[in-house]
């Protein structure tokens, strides 16, 4: 036997489950459809809110009194973690809540019956929200709420434009953390402390190996990778200048990477690329 309170007992002694932390959820979950009314009191209002309305009449008034009290008790008993179980004397180790998501302080058993709940609670379609969380991540479930609430609008094709949106905002929210990220990895060199060399006939713009050292760049991928902010930034003054620059550096990085012993014996940069290396650790 487990031990249990009598509501819990009333809800697991007919389930069937494989373990312990299966039968957990499984009466968390009955817990959440039992109370569901009184766990919207916490989405619909504030406990300052509640208070100072003003209700009439007896059934108002006593919403007014006793509603947030409603919701405590309901987040409570949802939220319960159990006791600890022991068998022979050994604690019972190893439940996992790996799944559990929290959302405005309750605890679910997983992302799909928090988007059910979640999308009831807040009158969002549940298809709708299932395709933002899916979008922003399990990580992100308050801002997906509050993106989900603000503009699903009131036909499928306001949903599909604001999906449409979302999807390029975070896309740019991706490119400025990459590019973010690669800045913080570089460093800044004054165009006096670089070297401009020729490889293969081709001019190696100082210029051009600033701007790689200031974006962290040591590697053809990791050009390819800021292709674009290349281009964005050389083409402002000219687009010939900009590919004669990129051409360049390709070169130069190619040299390094297929040459590891020019790169460090023979290449007059060698010093600020192993600078570069130093500050990525």
């Amino acid at each position: 036997m487990v031990p249990c309170c009598q509501e819990c007992y009333s809800f697991c002694h007919s389930i069937k489950a494989s373990g312990l932390d299966l039968l957990r959820d499984k009466v968390k979950e009955k817990l959440h459809k039992k109370y569901e009314k009184h766990l919207q009191i916490g989405v619909n209002w504030t406990k300052e809110e509640l208070e100072q309305s003003e209700f009439e009449g007896k059934a108002l008034e006593g919403f007014r009194e006793s509603g947030w009290k409603m919701f405590e008790i309901a987040k409570a008993r949802v939220n319960y973690t159990g006791w600890p179980l022991t068998i022979d004397g050994l604690p019972v180790t190893g439940m996992s809540t790996s799944f559990h998501v929290e959302y405005n302080g309750i605890t679910y058993t997983s992302l799909v019956q928090a988007v059910e709940q979640l999308a009831k609670a807040y009158n969002i379609p549940q298809p709708y929200l299932e395709e933002v969380v899916e979008l922003v991540g399990r990580n992100r479930l308050t801002y997906a709420i509050r993106f989900a609430k603000s503009t699903y609008g009131y036909s499928a094709e306001d949903r599909e434009a604001s999906i449409g949106s979302l999807k390029a905002m975070l896309a740019e929210e991706e490119a400025l953390s990459i590019s973010q990220q690669v800045n913080e990895k570089g460093i800044d060199v004054g165009i006096g402390e670089i070297k401009e060399l020729i490889l293969y006939r081709t001019m190696v713009s100082a210029h051009a190996i600033q701007w790689i050292l200031k974006q962290g760049i040591s590697t053809l991928n990791q050009l390819a990778e800021q292709e674009e902010a290349f281009f964005e930034h050389f083409s402002k003054d000219s687009e010939i200048a900009a590919f004669t620059y990129f051409n360049g550096v390709q070169i130069y990085l190619e040299k390094r990477e297929t040459e590891p012993d020019w790169a460090e014996n023979e290449d007059p940069n060698r010093a600020l690329f192993g600078r570069l290396a130093g500050s990525k650790i």
